[in-house]
């Protein structure tokens, strides 16, 4: 008899997902992530499809739940995550010392997630209704814009 298709709680990184996929299929987990990886290079399909599967594929401890009851309780959790996620974050904004100025290296770092992001979002096509030719100079200008209104709070 086959075994019902479920989320790793043993082999997590985000959600159990590729976990349970390599449980399933009997395959090393980094080649299920990997596979994500790839997928997410043709038009975003990785980060859709796992997506789906966050939703749809029951956790190890609720296989018996009904399909309806399953994509409930894990659209709930998800919920939940990002509840948690954001109370994470504002204690984090709280406690930030506003007289310390932040490293080069986290502006830094911020800039090229934001790029990246950007550059992923186009490749997506989401960005159809832009002008692509000055799009990167008003990011770059606004960014710079931000840059130096937050340095100037620091220094007060």
């Amino acid at each position: 008899m086959a075994t019902k298709l479920k989320k790793s709680r043993k082999d997590k990184i985000i959600d159990g997902v590729c976990g349970g996929l390599a449980e399933h299929f009997e395959v090393d987990p980094v080649i299920v992530r990997l596979a994500f990886v790839l997928f997410t290079f043709v038009n975003g399909l990785g980060i859709i499809l796992y997506i789906i599967l966050v939703i749809i594929m029951p956790a190890a401890d609720k296989v018996k739940m009904t399909p309806k009851e399953t994509v409930n309780e894990n659209i709930k959790e998800i919920g939940e995550n990002l509840k948690k996620a954001g109370e994470e974050m504002e204690k984090r904004i709280d406690t930030f010392d506003k007289k310390q100025e932040p490293s080069k290296a986290r502006w830094f770092g911020a800039l090229l997630v934001l790029l990246g992001l950007f550059l992923l979002l186009d490749r997506l096509n989401m960005f159809w209704w832009l002008k692509r030719d000055i799009i990167i100079p008003v990011i770059l200008i606004l960014l710079g814009v931000w840059l130096l209104i937050s340095r100037s709070r620091y220094r007060k």
